[in-house]
Order: structure tokens, then sequence, then C-alpha cells
């Protein structure tokens, strides 16, 4: 089996079918106890909105203290993405051919058809004007998902040759939109846009040069752009990365803000960016300049939201804190961490799997062990539930005991696209085969 996001190595698959939520913990990051597990977070006038297994949809609107749940089907497909055009209109999609949309501020969530059982990303402008990502292909839409027109994105011509992973997608308004298509699956790699005047109709590639993009949202009728600007690239030594910041109302014409900090973002959204899990700022931003300030801690994930002084942040678990102010940049210690990239879906022109679809398979590729080195083998059985979960990972054997736990810890957050056989969902369990490198510990 081929994982969808980044290879396993040595990895063989052989499958056989098979209302208001308290927070537990009163440490600085507080765990939130949830009906199932979270896979996103947003923020939206305010409010907090989660969604993830089970069709769980979430919202706070009091900085992630309390929760209420607007939507939850039990086995129901997991909602990978969730997004507002407005503080009415938002919608939510993920396997399972499910996309809910809400027309009353997310009090109820009503599905609508779309052209593939899995999306990864959507975003819409207005009731009717959106795109979708899904496994092979991006899609357009101007009558609210009534239908739906695929994007004609030819990864053999000159322009676009390599660059078939799709990191973002963006719709600004009824006419403009952009794709962001990248060499690689993450925000390091090269990348170029692809923009549209015309609601969809034809689109042109653009291409920034020196810049990295980390994030690409829209505000106030305009793209923003947020990533890294190589600069001073003619002096001796070569040049350096910063921070940049663009606007721009076509996606053609960029417009710079003043350059405040020395200190490249980590990860970015529609919000703001974070320098490091202690240390962020909001976008765009205030005049003078203010950070956010929180506990470091090295859980903190690309997927965050920031309301009402607090900072919520979506792993495993749904975790929040509070999140201070400061109008000077806080200090990097030792303590802190960059923030982990997200990780795209896989290539448009990848090849179909067969069996089991993995959507995230991720684990430690090079482990510090106290008490081994070398190559470790590490063979488990994962048993996966209806909604694509791993609800157990037994070791069936290991070439050490810690790193076998190591590996089955990271498999028991593995998520896979509902297995489905004759039409009907399954349970399904599977054989895994790993090999990850161990360096002892002095």
């Amino acid at each position: 089996m081929r994982s969808h996001f980044p290879s396993i190595p040595s990895l063989l698959f052989a499958f056989s079918l098979l209302s208001n939520i308290p927070i537990s913990s009163a440490s600085e990051w507080r765990a939130i106890e949830l009906p199932a597990r979270p896979m996103n977070i947003i923020e939206n006038h305010g409010t907090l909105w989660i969604c993830g297994a089970d069709e769980l949809i979430a919202a706070s609107a009091d900085g992630g203290k309390t929760w209420a749940v607007k939507h939850n089907v039990k086995n129901g497909g997991i909602l990978l993405t969730v997004g507002f055009a407005s503080d009415q209109f938002g919608y939510a999609a993920g396997t399972g051919g499910a996309m809910k949309i809400t027309k009353d501020g997310g009090t109820t969530w009503d599905q609508i058809k779309v052209p593939s059982p899995v999306i990864y990303s959507i975003s819409f402008s207005d009731e009717k004007h959106g795109l979708i990502h899904t496994p092979r292909t991006v899609y357009t839409t101007n009558d609210g998902g009534a239908t739906w027109i695929p994007v004609k994105i030819d990864l053999q011509s000159d322009d676009l040759k390599g660059f078939s992973y799709v990191l973002e997608i963006l719709s600004l308004d009824a006419n403009h939109m952009a794709i962001v298509l990248s060499q690689g699956n993450s925000h390091a790699n090269d990348y170029r846009l692809l923009l549209s005047k015309d609601g969809g109709l034809s689109w042109k590639v653009v291409e920034i040069p020196g810049t990295g993009l980390t994030t690409l949202s829209a505000r106030g009728g305009e793209y923003w752009f947020a990533g890294m600007e190589v600069i001073e690239k003619d002096k001796p030594g070569g040049g350096y990365g910063v921070p940049v910041l663009m606007h721009s109302p076509d996606g053609e014409s960029w417009s710079h803000l003043p350059r405040w900090s020395k200190n490249e973002f980590s990860e970015c959204n529609s919000q703001g960016c974070l320098y490091w899990d202690g240390a962020g700022v909001q976008l765009p931003p205030a005049s003078p300049v203010s950070f956010w300030t929180f506990a470091p801690d090295k859980a903190v994930t690309a997927k965050w939201a920031v309301a009402k002084d607090n900072i919520c942040s979506v792993g495993t678990t749904l975790r929040c804190a509070a999140a201070a102010t400061t109008p000077t940049m806080p200090t990097y210690t030792e303590s802190s961490s960059p923030i982990a990239p997200l990780i795209s879906a896989p290539p448009l022109d990848a090849r179909v799997s067969q069996g089991l679809q993995c959507l995230y398979c991720d684990f430690e590729r090079i482990m510090v062990s106290r008490d081994y080195q070398g190559v470790a083998e590490v063979e488990m059985k994962i048993y996966i539930g209806q909604n694509g979960l791993v609800e157990q990972a037994e070791i069936v054997h290991a070439t050490n005991s810690g790193i076998g736990e190591r590996i089955a810890a990271s498999a028991r957050s593995w998520i896979f696209v509902p297995f489905t056989k004759d039409g009907v969902v399954h349970p399904a369990n599977t054989t895994v085969k790993l090999r990850v490198q161990a360096i002892k510990s002095k």
C-alpha cells in the first residue's frame, strides 16, 4: 500500500474485513474532552470552531473554556476541514463524501453532494462560489455546490511540470480564485500560483521570485501572502531569508508591508503567524505591532486559533492555553520549539492506491534510544474502525521493545479513508512492518 502522505519505508499492509464539553485539566495547556477526535480548528468572528471524526463540529464562544457540539454522527465521516465565508455561511468536509454547510451561523448543518468521497480542503467566498480539493482534481462551483466543474491543470506544461501538490485553494470572490501548487508536500518546496479572474473558467500561472509561501488567505477583498523573502542575494556570502507580508487585489501586483521583525515565520493561517511554540503575531499587524505570547509546549501544531485571550491547538487532542499580547517579541529560549509544518495531500498525479488508503500515517524515521543502535524492525497489527481511525495497535514483533512502543503510539493516531466494499463501510485490520534508524544516546 502507498501512503497518501510521506512515504513509509518498508510498510506492508495485508487487510481483512472485520451539548457542552468540560475542560479536564487545570494546567497551563488544558486538555479538552470531546466526543470524537478533533482534526482542525479555526476562528470566526470571535468564536472558535473545530471539526473531527464522527462528523464532529463544535464551537466555543469563550476562547475554548467551554464547547458546544453542533453536529456529531457516530461512525460518520472524518471532517478534515472547516471554514466560514461570513458570520453565517460556513462549510466542513472530509471523508465518506461528507460535506456540510450552514447558513445560520453553525446552528444547523446540511449535507450537499460532492464529486469525490474525500475532500482535503474547501474555500468559499460566498454561498455560491467556491473550490474543493479532492485526491485527483480541484473543482469549482458557482451555484453553491449544485454542480462542480473540474479545473484543468496541465501538469506536463512547461510552467507546471513537477508542481503536482496542491498546498492551498482560495476563493477570494465570485471572480478571483487561486490554487497554490508545489513541488513537494510542504511549504518548504518551490511553488506556483494558479490564478483565475473569471470564476474558474480560465487560469494563469504566476511566479513570485525569491519568496517562500507559508499561507495564502483572504482579507478585505484581497489576497494576503505570508511567508519568506530572500534579500541581498548579490552581497558577499549570498542572500538570507526574512519574513514577508504582501497583499494584492488580483494575485499579480503585490504591495509589501513594512518589515518589523528579523525572525522568520514558522507556521501561518488566516489569523496570523507563529514564530515558535510561545510567540506569534496577528495579521495584518496592528500599529504599533503587538505579539502573542503563551506557554511554550512542543505539542503545539500548525492547526491553531486564537480567541478571547486564549490559543487552542489541535493534535491528537484539543488543548488550550492563555495567550497575552506584548509590544516586544519574546526571547527564543531552549524550551521553545519550531512548529512542525502541515503535510499536504498526495499529488494530483499520484498512482491510485489499492485497498486501504492512509490519510495520516507518519512516525519517527530516526529515533534516539538509550539501549539500542542500528536498524530496528517493528511489526504491528492495527485495527481500524468504520470511521477510519485506528482503534488499537498491537506489537507482533519488535527488535527493541522501547522503539516498538513508540512506533505503536504513533500508529494509534493514524487515520485511514474508511474501508468500503460493495458500497458498505467496514472496520478493517492490517499488518504493518516498519524499519527505523535508532541512534544510541550518550
